[in-house]
């Protein structure tokens, strides 16, 4: 409690007057770009797969009060291990594998609720593409499953100096990752994601 305390008197009051801004002459507008990393939370028959790390980055044009972005993630990146060995139908065998990789790209709107000074709390609401491979030998076999990808969420963004920032993301993820028969782990579920993204503009 007392390291969130101090980072957060550090970032309010300290850092911004390193670098002789004043907050009043703020521009939050214009072209965010930064790496994020982070983790998911599975919140279902899907908790096998566990905690990997998101790896990834983000692009966000912002105006006064809305923003449209794009995210990249790369999921368990370059693989991750399940909490426990899953089944795998593979032709007339199972496999079983304690390990995944995947990736997801999804198209975001932001929509500011609330800011005050260098501070802005926004809604997001994210729509896209993902992917999970489970198994991936070589070039010509892959197991694996895509899904739509729904992800409303909130972001708190923190603008430091007139360039960079700081920007804590939280989305739950509606998803389908789960493989399509009656042999392979069940793996329903949806899952929760926080990320910390570090930046410019």
């Amino acid at each position: 409690m007392q390291r969130l305390i101090l980072t957060l008197y550090i970032l309010t009051f300290i850092v911004p007057k390193s670098f002789g801004q004043d907050s009043s002459i703020v521009e939050k507008r214009g072209i965010y770009t930064g790496l994020s990393f982070g983790t998911w939370f599975p919140d279902n028959k899907n908790k096998v797969l566990g905690n990997p790390l998101l790896l990834g980055f983000v692009v966000d044009f912002k105006g006064e009060k809305n923003a449209f972005g794009l995210t990249f993630d790369l999921i368990g990146w370059p693989h991750h291990n399940t909490t426990e060995p899953i089944n795998i139908k593979f032709g007339d065998s199972v496999l079983i594998r304690n390990d995944f990789f995947g990736a997801h790209l999804t198209l975001d709107y932001a929509r500011e609720l609330w800011s005050k000074d260098r501070l802005v709390f926004e809604g997001i609401c994210g729509i896209g593409y993902g992917r999970l491979s489970y198994y991936n030998p070589n070039k010509d076999t892959e197991i694996g499953k895509s899904s739509i990808v729904f992800n409303p969420g909130l972001s708190l963004r923190y603008l430091i100096g007139r360039k960079m920032f700081l920007q804590i993301k939280t989305q739950f993820c509606i998803a389908n990752y789960n493989l399509n028969d009656n042999i392979s782990t069940d793996l329903k579920g949806n899952y929760l994601t926080t990320k910390l993204i570090i930046g410019s503009r």
